[in-house]
């Protein structure tokens, strides 16, 4: 068994200290917010951000689960709309990644540039508004909120150089057996490229999972508003009330102040616990899926 050298020790623990450091440094912003959204307003505008709280309240999540059945099918809507946008994504786009891959089929490097022609123009504002509401009539669903984002060039282009790593000696032996091209796609490749899958799921979820800028141009039914949408409405009220104030209201309200920024970091605690509870699932199939895909052109 070989031993280390001092030098490789010494190296082996600069490397693990600064590891090390790093991580805490990655993970000291959210501390400081978890804490901070533990901690009372006024305590915060004296002494500002902590590592510890300083002095204790929940004003800031009484008021965000005030009226709780909105917030709880806020996450509802969201949970759905990101679950489904996910399936939907990874299907449509392992679907059009495939075939752009095979070497033999026709017209496939048009088809690319159609695809990446998407990536560089897009239609503009106004003429999406037009064509979701007056041709596709799907404002007020939740389709509004699953289909426009469900496929994307950049990651058909992510996972189209994932599937040109593969050997292609796998789908020749199994057309040679009788296989056809379905087959070989949903038992031989997609088994093979959990990778690249999970990438692009990952990307997905985060992108449904944040999403409300069309929920504010498509969406007027409260029902359908998702977490993102509620909590972005949620802080401007309560900044709006709380520059309205005056000064004899908040006489009569014995000095309190409405907790904007104990609000504000509230809700981020309240809405980035899913995304950081997904990513250690899938943290090892995506490095491997980003950068297989993204070597090859």
């Amino acid at each position: 068994m070989n031993r280390l050298s001092i030098g490789d020790r010494t190296m082996m623990l600069v490397f693990y200290v600064s590891i090390g450091l790093f991580s805490i440094l990655c993970v000291l912003p959210m501390w400081i917010a978890l804490m901070a959204s533990f901690t009372n307003e006024l305590e915060l505008i004296r002494s500002g951000y902590g590592l510890w709280v300083r002095s204790f309240d929940l004003t800031a999540y009484k008021l965000i689960f005030t009226g709780t059945g909105s917030v709880y099918r806020a996450y509802g809507v969201t949970v759905l709309t990101t679950i489904a946008g996910v399936v939907l994504t990874v299907f449509l786009t392992s679907s059009f990644a495939y075939p752009l891959s095979v070497k033999s089929l026709k017209y496939r490097n048009r088809l690319s540039f159609f695809c990446y022609i998407t990536m560089v123009f897009n239609g503009g504002l106004v003429p999406t508004y037009i064509l979701t509401t007056r041709f596709l009539h799907l404002q007020d669903t939740l389709w509004v909120l699953i289909i426009p984002a469900a496929l994307n060039g950049f990651n058909v282009f992510l996972m189209k150089n994932y599937f040109a790593t593969l050997p292609e000696a796998l789908a020749e032996s199994a057309k040679i057996d009788g296989a056809s091209e379905i087959y070989i796609y949903f038992k031989i490749i997609l088994p093979l490229s959990m990778p690249i899958l999970a990438t692009i799921a990952l990307f997905a979820a985060i992108g449904y999972w944040n999403e409300w800028f069309r929920v504010l141009l498509f969406i007027n039914d409260k029902e359908l508003f998702t977490l993102q949408f509620l909590i972005m409405r949620l802080q401007q009220q309560a900044e709006f009330l709380n520059s309205s104030l005056s000064a004899s209201a908040r006489a009569a309200l014995g000095g309190q102040t409405i907790p904007t920024i104990g609000i504000r970091v509230a809700t981020a605690m309240v809405s980035i616990g899913p995304i950081i509870l997904l990513y250690p699932f899938l943290q090892k199939y995506f490095i491997k899926g980003l950068t297989i895909g993204a070597v090859k052109g």
